[in-house]
Parts: structure tokens; sequence; C-alpha cells
């Protein structure tokens, strides 16, 4: 397990990382599991806002509101099939985002010595 840097929590219990995929506008994009909140099938948007010229939608979750973004940096114009639920943290704040999806696969599993799972885990420890 010295090829990747898992947090000790997780690194003890795993041989392999599970891995969310979505295709989104035909490139797959792949998301380590443990960073997955959830996935939402035929998502309704309540609103959508403008930042950076980007045009991003926004999906209200209890007391949350969630942006779905686009991951390459273009404009959300109208609901995908899907939209996978990324929850991020730093020093003691919570967040979560959504990147769209036309296409998800969530039990797709990679040996740790595998050469992207450095890549795939990199922004989410």
């Amino acid at each position: 397990m010295s090829h990747i840097e898992l947090p000790d929590s997780i690194a003890n219990l795993v041989d392999e990382l599970q891995v969310v995929q979505l295709v989104w506008q035909g490139i797959p994009l792949q998301l380590p599991k443990f960073a997955v909140y959830c996935i939402i099938d035929n998502p309704v948007f309540d609103r959508f806002i403008y930042r950076n010229n980007r045009r991003m939608a926004l999906i209200k979750l209890g007391r949350y509101e969630v942006p779905v973004i686009d991951p390459f940096r273009g404009n959300i114009d109208q609901a995908p099939e899907h939209v996978v639920i990324i929850s991020h943290s730093k020093d003691d704040r919570f967040g979560l985002y959504a990147y769209p999806a036309d296409h998800v696969t969530d039990d797709v599993h990679i040996p740790l010595y595998h050469r992207s799972v450095k890549r795939i885990v990199r922004d989410f420890v």
C-alpha cells in the first residue's frame, strides 16, 4: 500500500480502490468512491447561476444548495441523466458539489498498485 497515500482510516481496510466512473459528453471521469456523497438519477435543478462566466445549476438537498458544475469547464444548460454529488472538506469545513453525468458505473475496482490510483485520489486526500 505504499504506492498511494490514502487516509489511515481507509488504507488498512482495502486492497483495491473502489471507483465511481461517470461519463459526461462522451468523456469518462473516475472518482474515488469514498468521495462520492450520493448519485441522483433524473435530477431536477432548482435554479441556475453564473460564476466566473460559467453557468451552473443548483440542487437543493435539505439545508444545502449543491452547485452542479461541468468538470470540463463548460456550461450546464439542462438537467443530465444523473448527477454525482461529491463531498469535500478542508480543515473543519465541509461542502458538497456535483458533476453531471450521462452514464454512471459505481462498481469499478482498481488494485492499489495500478498507476492510475494516485491520479484518481490526489484531489480527495
